[in-house]
């Protein structure tokens, strides 16, 4: 990993903030001290311009100040070690959400270790709770997603759901019940791929205070493909749920749809009307209060 220096060119935002990225992931293909376990075969964003390296190289480039480093599962299962050690490394940018397999009979005692004694040291501020991974969410309803619950409570951990919109009903009740905890809802649940209006089931959400949005590439993308232009989503978003609780993710380097500068451009463009508060809120504010205080 290459040393980190305290300077790097910022693409500000209005009001001279700096924009964080808060879904990056990152990988190595190359390195015996870091593993790979790829689950997914068909993809293979990791073997190349996967690493911390490679990332920072790129949000330089573009003036992104921040990230939050996103536990790659798809490249290394819940070992999140590499992730860790990359977020030490740059602890002065990078944020870090850890994830746990909450198909284990208890999650909250793997989390509880892992925070206990986190990889490379690295300060956690999250967890993945990660429901996609083609068998049924069961975690959600059966008591251990509201344990984890109570443990993001008493250790100021922000919850990242990664579930389809049609578990929605599931984290409407858990986060009813347990309001003081922060929750950033990956990818928008992915509206685009449920059976129904997805859609629908996003904004049903809107009145629960305590849930976020990260507004991926991949939402953008749908958005833009759907809709011919993804500001007509994202503002209805931000019309619904306030842009306080939006925040702006690159999915970089997994999505591959568009480079890093593009991806960016792509978000630049579907906030074109915001005005200033909703823009800083969108690229920096939300973000900071969630992974950086």
């Amino acid at each position: 990993m290459r040393a980190e220096t305290v300077s790097w060119r910022m693409a500000n935002v209005p009001g001279n903030q700096e924009i964080v990225d808060t879904h990056t992931h990152v990988a190595i293909s190359d390195d015996p001290h870091f593993p790979l376990s790829a689950s997914d075969l068909t993809a293979s964003w990791w073997t190349s311009g996967g690493t911390i390296d490679d990332v920072l190289d790129q949000l330089d480039a573009n003036g992104v100040g921040r990230l939050v480093l996103v536990q790659a599962i798809g490249a290394y299962g819940y070992d999140c070690s590499y992730a860790a050690a990359s977020a030490a490394a740059h602890s002065n940018r990078a944020a870090f959400v850890a994830a746990v397999s909450m198909r284990a009979d208890d999650p909250v005692a793997d989390l509880a270790a892992l925070c206990d004694a986190p990889p490379s040291g690295a300060v956690i501020a999250g967890v993945r709770l990660f429901g996609v991974d083609g068998t049924e969410p069961a975690w959600l309803a059966d008591g251990r997603a509201a344990a984890v619950w109570d443990f993001a409570a008493e250790h100021n951990l922000v919850i990242v759901p990664t579930v389809f919109a049609n578990e929605f009903k599931h984290l409407k009740v858990l986060a009813e019940q347990s309001p003081s905890v922060s929750v950033a809802i990956d990818h928008c649940g992915f509206t685009d791929m449920v059976e129904g209006d997805g859609q629908a089931m996003l904004f049903a959400l809107a009145d629960i205070p305590s849930l976020h949005l990260k507004v991926t590439s991949y939402v953008l993308e749908a958005a833009e493909r759907d809709d011919g232009d993804a500001a007509k989503l994202i503002e209805r978003l931000a019309e619904a749920f306030g842009a306080n609780r939006l925040c702006w993710g690159s999915d970089h380097p997994q999505d591959q749809r568009h480079d890093y500068a593009g991806k960016l451009a792509l978000a630049r463009h579907a906030t074109r009307a915001f005005d200033d508060a909703s823009r800083n809120a969108f690229f920096n504010t939300t973000a900071s209060r969630l992974f950086f205080i």
